[in-house]
């Protein structure tokens, strides 16, 4: 459904269309001069020595897990509240999930809670900066560092966020972006794997392209229909289309402008909403910066899971976009099938996702915008608005 002020929108110029069409009027469609491209701009944007390209996050989360060699026995500890592409990727590689539960303020996940978690079995840690807070990632590769255990860092709504003088994308041994719609750089879809490992970036090239090698190199490093191809073991195809590489790197130009626009929508949406008795707003370190991919607000614990759903419904009578949170991930019916996962087993993510609505947040989006949605959300909750403990 289309509402007048939409959860996301697209900022697209005339130059991210210019670099699109020159693709299109190309040689190659994929694997070719603008993936190489992209990969060195924000292999230099994030400050590590190695990029790859790939066709989502997702898929990136899978590569990663089976560049680092985990498989069947071995136990991935996974963030409670966290989309379901971070289970879903241990899945894919036959490993076993296990579910840590959220810190209140960050949403991330709670250094605590995996420290007894760990086992002789624990071979990865799915690093999150929830909504691109970077909060407590430090505190985790400290954690990961202590128990030698690889973090794969899961920075996909993160790129352009910041704590101290590190870039959110630093901290996993690999860490994995992703470019969906309601993204800071958008390209619809697409992702990237960045790491300072040259044998783990040679991996992950190979495992994107169905695990092939090739015995013959070019100046460009693009395979060709032309060269003697091997595949050294088994892959996925995850190549990141030229197009969608081209719009990607035209948008990382613009991200300290969209940045700085993203934090003004931000910082509007808290200057109206601070003080609500209803509400609480999202956390901001003072040593960090957040990218905002989306913006959240969480329904103070008198409300529940009815009355948020209540929420985005009024909240869409007056045109506004307005979405839940992603559900706890160890609640989804596949994986407390395969893992026996049940409520209770993470309280604090259980809660908040049952309270927590997602508001319009785009890079174009205008002061007048932001107060019509604060005063629809204010008119919903106000008395009548919401049947509250429905």
């Amino acid at each position: 459904m289309k509402y007048d002020i939409p959860l996301s929108k697209p900022d697209l110029t005339d130059e991210d269309r210019d670099a699109v069409l020159a693709t299109l009027r190309g040689s190659r469609l994929t694997m070719g001069s603008a993936l190489l491209e992209f990969e060195a701009h924000l292999a230099t944007v994030v400050r590590r020595p190695f990029a790859i390209g790939v066709s989502s996050a997702g898929a990136g989360l899978e590569i990663c897990l089976r560049a680092l060699c985990i498989g069947p026995g071995d136990e991935v500890l996974v963030p409670a509240l966290s989309f379901a592409s971070n289970v879903n990727a241990v899945i894919a590689v036959g490993a076993r999930a296990v579910f840590v539960d959220c810190d209140p303020r960050s949403l991330n996940m709670r250094v605590f809670d995996a420290e007894r978690l760990v086992t002789p079995k624990t071979k990865a840690v799915l690093g999150v900066p929830v909504l691109g807070n970077p909060a407590g990632l430090p505190e985790l590769i400290r954690f990961c560092s202590r128990f030698e255990i690889p973090m794969v860092e899961h920075a996909s709504e993160g790129l352009g966020s910041t704590i101290g003088s590190d870039n959110v994308g630093k901290f996993g041994r690999l860490s994995v972006f992703g470019f969906g719609p309601n993204r800071p750089i958008a390209a619809g879809e697409g992702g990237a794997i960045v790491t300072n490992d040259d044998r783990l970036a040679a991996a992950c090239r190979a495992l994107r392209n169905q695990g092939r090698v090739d015995r013959q190199s070019f100046p460009d490093q693009s395979p060709d229909l032309g060269m003697i191809m091997t595949h050294a073991s088994m892959g996925l195809d995850a190549r990141l289309a030229e197009p969608l590489a081209a719009l990607a790197s035209s948008q990382l130009r613009r991200l300290d402008e969209i940045r700085s626009r993203r934090i003004e929508v931000a910082a509007a949406y808290t200057r109206t909403l601070a003080g609500h008795p209803d509400l609480i707003l999202p956390n901001v370190l003072e040593n960090s910066q957040i990218c905002w991919p989306l913006f959240w607000v969480r329904l103070s614990d008198r409300f529940g899971l009815h009355d948020r759903d209540a929420v985005i419904t009024g909240l869409h009578r007056h045109d506004v976009g307005a979405a839940n949170h992603y559900p706890p991930a160890h609640l989804l019916p596949h994986v407390q099938t395969l893992f026996g996962t049940k409520v209770g087993d993470c309280p604090a993510a259980e809660s908040i996702g049952d309270r927590m609505v997602t508001l319009p947040m785009f890079t174009s989006m205008t002061a007048r915008e932001v107060g019509l949605v604060c005063q629809a959300l204010e008119v919903v909750l106000s008395r009548g608005g919401v049947e509250r403990g429905s």
